[in-house]
C-alpha cells in the first residue's frame, strides 16, 4: 500500500479489533426452537443468510455458550472451506451463537466498523484466501489479524462509508431490479407454453380439454423410453463423453465439466441407450424432468439419472421438448416423483411413461414449436443483456471500492 493520501497510515487489522471464533455446536443438538446458530453457510458476501438458520438450546451444554453470542451489526468473516474470506453483518435483532470456522469482529464505533467492514467486503473471498496461498483455503486468527488496512482519520472515513453506502443501496436496487426481469422473463416464458398447450383455457389441473384433432397420449405411446448405464464406468482423461443429470439441468448442454470414457466401454453402454440427433434427453434423477433435444454432432454415452426418448410416431422433437419443459409437467411430475426428504427424488420410467403428453396435428406442432423458438430466442437475447447489465454492476462496485481504499473516492 503505496501512495496514501497524507494523514493516512497503515495499520494491522488486530490493531483495530480482536477476532473471536466461534464455537463447536453438535449437530446432533440442534432443534428447532431456542437461540439461532449461525453457520458457515449462512454467510454470502454482504449478507447473512437467515432463511436456512438451527437453533440451539443452552442447557444441552456444560460450556459458557454466552462467549460465544453475537448481536445486530457484528461483522463476520468465513475462515475455511469454500466460502473463506466471505463475510457479512448480522443483521437480526435478536441475538445468535456464532458456530466454528467462522470469526467475529466486533466493533463499537459504528463508522469505523462499517469501514472496516467495506474493506474486508472489497478484499474478500479469492483475493484474502489467495492471500495465504493454500491449496484448500483456510484462515487462522494470526493471518486475520496480521491483514492490512489503509486508515484515513475518522472524517474521512465517514465520508466514505456514507459514498459507499448509497452508492451500494442505488447498485443493489439497480440490480434487484433486473434480477426480478429476469423471473418476469421465465413466467412470460411459461405464460407462452401454458397459452400454446392450453388454447381453450381450461382450469382443469389434469387432462385439460383439448381443440379439435388434438388428443391425449401417454410418452410411452409416443416414444421409445430407456435410462443410462446404473453403474458408474471407468473415467478415462479423455475419449467419448460421458452425460449424466448436470450436463442438461440447466436446460442446455453444459459440456465444462464433463467426464470421458473408453471407446470400448462406450460401444458397450450404447447397446442399451445410443443417443442420436433428434431424440430427447430427460432428467430422472436429482433435478427431474428438465428435457433437451439431442442436437450434438458427436456420440456420446449417458448415466442413469437421464432418461431418452426416441419418438416412434411422427412428432416434432422440438414441440415435445416445450411441452415437457411446461409448468402442467412439472406439476405432474412433482405428484408422481419418487424420493421425499433425505431421499433423492427419481423418476421411475414406468411413471414417466404414463406422463399425458397433448397431441396437436403435425402441422400445428410445426407452428407452436416455431413460434416458441423465436420466443426462446428473444427472452435469451434480453436476458443475456439483463445479465451483463448485473454485471456491469458488479464491477462498478469493485472500481468503487479499489478507489476508496486507494484514497481516491
Amino acid at each position: 500500500m503505496t501512495n496514501l493520501p497524507q494523514g493516512w497510515e497503515v495499520k494491522k487489522l488486530g490493531d483495530i479489533v480482536k477476532l473471536k471464533n466461534g464455537f463447536a455446536f453438535k449437530s446432533n443438538l440442534f432443534c428447532d426452537k431456542g437461540i439461532p446458530i449461525v453457520r458457515i453457510k449462512n454467510i454470502q458476501n454482504e449478507n447473512i443468510i437467515l432463511d436456512d438458520l438451527v437453533f440451539c438450546n443452552p442447557s444441552d451444554y456444560k460450556n459458557d455458550l454466552n462467549n460465544y453470542l453475537i448481536f445486530k451489526n457484528d461483522i463476520l468473516i468465513a475462515m475455511s472451506g469454500a466460502t473463506t474470506g466471505k463475510i457479512g453483518i448480522y443483521n437480526l435483532n435478536d441475538k445468535a451463537y456464532l458456530n466454528q470456522r467462522i470469526g467475529l469482529l466486533r466493533i463499537d464505533n459504528s463508522i469505523l466498523r462499517k469501514y472496516v467492514f467495506w474493506f474486508l467486503y472489497c478484499n474478500s473471498e479469492q483475493n484474502l484466501a489467495n492471500a495465504f496461498g493454500a491449496a484448500q483455503p483456510n484462515l487462522n486468527t494470526e493471518q486475520i489479524h496480521n491483514i492490512q488496512i489503509p486508515m484515513p482519520p475518522l472524517k474521512e472515513q465517514e465520508r466514505i462509508v456514507g459514498i459507499l453506502d448509497e452508492s451500494f443501496a442505488k447498485i443493489d436496487e439497480s440490480i434487484k431490479i433486473l434480477e426480478q426481469d429476469l423471473l418476469n422473463l421465465d413466467e412470460l416464458m411459461q405464460s407462452a407454453l401454458q397459452k400454446a398447450f392450453n388454447p381453450l383455457k381450461d382450469k382443469s389441473k389434469e387432462n385439460y380439454q383439448l381443440p379439435q384433432g388434438w388428443e391425449w397420449k401417454s410418452l410411452g405411446e409416443i416414444c421409445y423410453i430407456t435410462d443410462g448405464t446404473h453403474k458408474t464406468p471407468q473415467y478415462k482423461e479423455n475419449g467419448i463423453p460421458f452425460l449424466s443429470v448436470k450436463n442438461i439441468s440447466k436446460g442446455f448442454f453444459d459440456l465444462s465439466d464433463v467426464k470421458y470414457i473408453s471407446l470400448e466401454e462406450h460401444n458397450k453402454l450404447i447397446k442399451r441407450a445410443k443417443p442420436k440427433f433428434g431424440d430427447i434427453l430427460i432428467c430422472r434423477i436429482g433435478t427431474l424432468g428438465k428435457a433437451i433435444k439431442v442436437c450434438l454432432e458427436f456420440e456420446f454415452s449417458i448415466f442413469v439419472s437421464l432418461g431418452l426418448l426416441k419418438p416412434k410416431i411422427s412428432i416434432i422433437s422440438d414441440y415435445l421438448v416445450y411441452f415437457l419443459n411446461s409448468h402442467f409437467i412439472e406439476i405432474w411430475i412433482n405428484n408422481n416423483k419418487v424420493g421425499q426428504g433425505t431421499h433423492t427424488a427419481k423418476l421411475n420410467l414406468s411413471v414417466l411413461e404414463k406422463c399425458p403428453i397433448a397431441i396437436p396435428p403435425l402441422k400445428e406442432q410445426e407452428q407452436i414449436a416455431s413460434y416458441l423458438d423465436e420466443l426462446s430466442l428473444n427472452i435469451k437475447a434480453l436476458k443475456e443483456n439483463y445479465k451483463t447489465q448485473i454485471k456491469d454492476y458488479e464491477e462498478l462496485k469493485k472500481s468503487l471500492l479499489k478507489k476508496a481504499f486507494e484514497g481516491r473516492l
